[in-house]
């Protein structure tokens, strides 16, 4: 092996690892839960006992350096493999959205939602998936136009999330239809998280786009809240 070889080499071993985005990496690290240590693993990590479910306030708990963008991808994600909770997680959304518009720094959930229990082997599952979502979007995705993600713009985002969670829980008697609501919410999040004010942007012109199919196509969507309004009604 020449020199240039060696040296070449070497910067491969001591290349940093790809950045991924901050969504994939909290994912990933509560996903590291479901797992117990192996032999042979790294000394240096704690050796953690696995785990069959996890709570929302849990995971809220472990993640409360990320504020609201971590909240609203992670109620959106879990309602994707779970049918028959996108009702209760998009009006969580829709709360928090209303919260980051009363100008609350912090977000608070009910204690029925933050005492619901998600499997660590559905984490796992959301973990790997975001990672395949999120491909290629590292090198696009940066910090910019960081005010937006900030007051008084802020409000403005926490009014796209109402919407968008309101919508969210629709009981829309239409496959797939979730993923209208849940793609602008994951792009409202990954911006917020990131401090991204181009993908916030995106976001805006997406709601705004969901706002003139709402106003052409709303006889529909009055069955659609009443519907649910009937389902709340059986529950009570």
């Amino acid at each position: 092996m020449t020199g240039d070889d060696s040296a070449s080499a070497a910067a491969a071993n001591t290349a940093p690892p790809p950045r991924r985005l901050r969504l994939s990496a909290i994912l990933l690290d509560l996903a590291e839960d479901a797992e117990p240590a192996a032999d042979g693993s790294d000394p240096s990590r704690p050796r953690r006992s696995p785990r069959s479910n996890v709570t929302v306030g849990e995971i809220l708990e472990r993640t409360t350096h990320s504020g609201y963008g971590f909240l609203i991808a992670f109620l959106a994600l879990a309602s994707i493999p779970f049918p028959g909770v996108s009702f209760p997680f998009g009006l969580a959304i829709g709360f928090g959205g209303a919260q980051m518009l009363a100008g609350r720094d912090r977000p608070w959930l009910p204690k029925r939602i933050l005492n619901h229990a998600i499997s660590m082997r559905s984490i796992a599952w959301l973990g790997q998936r975001v990672v395949k979502w999120t491909r290629g979007l590292e090198k696009l995705v940066k910090p910019r136009l960081m005010a937006l993600a900030h007051r008084p713009f802020l409000s403005l985002l926490g009014a796209g999330l109402v919407i968008q969670g309101v919508g969210l829980a629709l009981p829309i008697p239409i496959p797939g239809s979730n993923w209208i609501f849940i793609v602008p919410i994951l792009i409202y999040a990954v911006g917020l998280l990131e401090g991204d004010g181009v993908l916030l942007l995106l976001g805006h012109a997406l709601t705004s786009g969901e706002i003139v199919l709402g106003a052409l196509y709303w006889r529909g969507i009055v069955a659609a809240l009443e519907r649910a309004f009937a389902w709340i009604g059986s529950l009570l």
